[in-house]
């Protein structure tokens, strides 16, 4: 039986070179991402405790009527809905401003109700 021996495979400068671009372009995306990260966490404590409730509130409220609208929708199904939508409409005013009206008279109708609900409801 014959054993094989591997010859050693010397890789070149601009294969090493290659490969040092590669590792410094990961480690600036590692960096931007950390930094990012950073600025995110410094904005929030800058941040008004009511304006973050307000806000944190306003998106329960539409999460909490975007799964009344359509219940047996999934969140990817969602986004896509709303990227479609996005790409027919662009930056067209009218379409934008028609969109906010019908948006406006949504919410108004999808407006959770107020009091207690009948026993029948139940």
């Amino acid at each position: 039986m014959e054993s094989q021996t591997k010859k050693r495979h010397r890789r070149s400068a601009e294969e090493r070179l290659a490969d040092l671009e590669e590792k410094q372009r990961q480690t600036e995306m590692r960096l931007r991402e950390q930094l990012a990260k950073i600025e995110q966490q410094k904005k929030s404590l800058q941040e008004n405790p009511r304006v973050k409730r307000e806000r944190e509130a306003q998106r329960r409220s539409l999460m909490d009527r975007i799964s009344r609208l359509v219940p047996d929708w999934e969140p990817a199904q969602i986004l896509a809905a709303i990227a479609e939508v996005r790409d027919r409409v662009g930056d067209s005013r009218p379409a934008l401003q028609e969109l906010e009206s019908h948006g406006n008279a949504l919410m108004q109708e999808l407006k959770p109700r107020r009091g207690r609900r009948p026993r029948s409801a139940i």
